[in-house]
């Protein structure tokens, strides 16, 4: 058996090494939609060498694609469409792969009581009048703040200079604006406000919802395809500087450069030595365990809030096909469309086709610890209260069955206005560079895939001066 100080990265620099030695300009952390575009600008672009350390058997992170046995289909659980903004469309067509306007299904919403299944027919949703109007002031009032908020939080201001109403609870800023028929679309496609959304920030709702997703008048997906198959190529592409299936063990990082003893599943162990890294995984305290946070960098990702979110394809039998299942709070009744989520969690299925297979997308998420197999129970339990309820005429169980589930679970800006106007934004942004580590992704700036590759696109120059 190997010794032990064969795993540190003192023994892998002198030669006593479990595994082979890895000299690369940058080391990518992640594979997902930030790290698997900036590894292949850096690579293909600005001829940078690299290599990716992806946790997953895969690129694409929360890309998810159930492939239907036996027939040449398949469903998307994860990412579903994208927009056009910034580089978006030609990062497709570099891989050749089509795109089309994403098609919607036609389904047959229905909304229902999320503590016990019964049908709420006493809420009344926004008219789309309603809706567009509401969703208009808001592009104007988000396009006000965009500069300063995208891409990424480059041009924040701090303290007095923080404009006031970005630091108003949402449901005061609502008030003011008339936005309360906006806040089921901004909801339903950002998943903000879990628990209530009165009372979070303006500024995370904007974080969530802001002007580049507003604006978007269109939506687009791969055209035949599955959302895995640009991941795929971009696989293709960089598989020989791609480790999957790793983590790193052990790392150190210097001004001059950086060491990571990285770790496959099956024992297989590299000491990678590069002058630069990105980070592109949530930069969580969990993840960021192996580097040895120093005082300053602790400071600063110490006051994430964790996030409890899951995607599945699911087969519902008391469910009818093409319906569409919203579960919200009674404290919405009869049209208080900010109070939708005043609950605990959010839970919805959406039937996914193809016809005559039963098959639902499902999206759940809690303001609350919970584990993988304790969410499938919360749902197969949410299930059952529809037959329940006799909310379908149905006699026979909901007894749910998984084909694909998975979590995504991550990080999340929740820091009070105190630390906002203390400088938490330009305190998370000096850590760009610091002890030659650079960040990328959802964490700094908005959690689209667009607006992700748009960010990176504006980091790597400087991830790369005098490199």
């Amino acid at each position: 058996m190997l010794g032990k100080a064969c795993w540190s990265i003192v023994a892998l620099a002198i030669g006593k090494a479990c595994g082979s030695i890895i000299n690369e300009d940058v080391a990518v952390l992640g594979g997902g939609a930030s790290g698997t575009y900036a590894a292949v600008r850096l690579r293909e672009d600005f001829n940078t060498s690299i290599v990716v350390i992806e946790q997953k058997a895969r690129l694409g992170g929360h890309v998810d694609t159930y492939t239907i046995p036996g027939i040449n289909t398949s469903v998307e659980y994860g990412v579903q469409t994208y927009f056009q903004y910034g580089a978006a469309t030609d990062f497709f067509a570099r891989f050749g792969v089509e795109i089309g306007v994403f098609p919607r299904r036609s389904l047959t919403p229905i909304n229902v009581d999320i503590s016990n299944g019964a049908l709420l027919s006493a809420y009344t949703p926004p008219s789309m009048g309603a809706t567009g109007d509401a969703l208009a002031t808001w592009v104007n009032l988000t396009e006000k703040y965009e500069s300063i908020m995208e891409p990424g939080y480059w041009n924040f201001p701090a303290g007095h200079a923080i404009p006031p109403e970005l630091l108003l609870p949402f449901g005061e800023y609502a008030t003011k604006y008339n936005l309360a028929a906006a806040a089921p679309r901004i909801m339903a496609v950002s998943n903000v406000g879990i628990g209530g959304l009165k009372k979070v920030l303006t500024l995370y709702v904007m974080q969530a919802f802001g002007a580049p997703i507003a604006k978007a008048t269109s939506l687009f997906s791969p055209k035949g395809n599955s959302n895995s198959l640009l991941y795929q190529r971009a696989y293709d592409l960089l598989k020989d500087d791609v480790l999957l299936e790793s983590r790193v063990a052990e790392a150190s990082r210097e001004l001059s450069g950086i060491r990571l003893v990285v770790k496959r599943e099956d024992g297989t162990t590299w000491l990678i030595k590069a002058k630069r890294l990105l980070v592109t995984a949530p930069p969580s305290l969990p993840n960021l365990e192996p580097f040895d946070l120093d005082k300053q960098e602790k400071a600063v990702f110490s006051t994430w809030t964790p996030t409890w979110s899951f995607a599945g394809v699911l087969k519902v039998p008391c469910i009818p096909e093409n319906y569409s299942v919203s579960y919200i709070s009674s404290a919405s009744l009869p049209s208080d469309h900010l109070a939708l989520r005043d609950y605990p969690f959010t839970l919805r299925f959406d039937s996914t086709g193809p016809s005559g297979l039963g098959l639902f997308r499902v999206l759940f998420a809690t303001n609350y610890t919970i584990t993988h197999a304790e969410a499938k129970v919360t749902i197969s339990e949410s299930a059952q209260k529809l037959v329940t309820a006799g909310t379908f005429n149905t006699t026979s169980d909901c007894k749910v069955d998984f084909v694909a589930f998975t979590d995504h679970n991550s990080i999340l800006w929740r820091q009070s206005v105190e630390q906002i106007k203390a400088g938490f934004v330009q305190k998370l942004y000096a850590l760009q560079g610091h002890r030659a580590t650079w960040y990328t992704g959802g964490l700094f700036g908005s959690d689209y895939t667009s607006t992700v590759w748009a960010l990176t696109s504006t980091v790597l120059p400087k991830l790369l001066k005098g490199l």
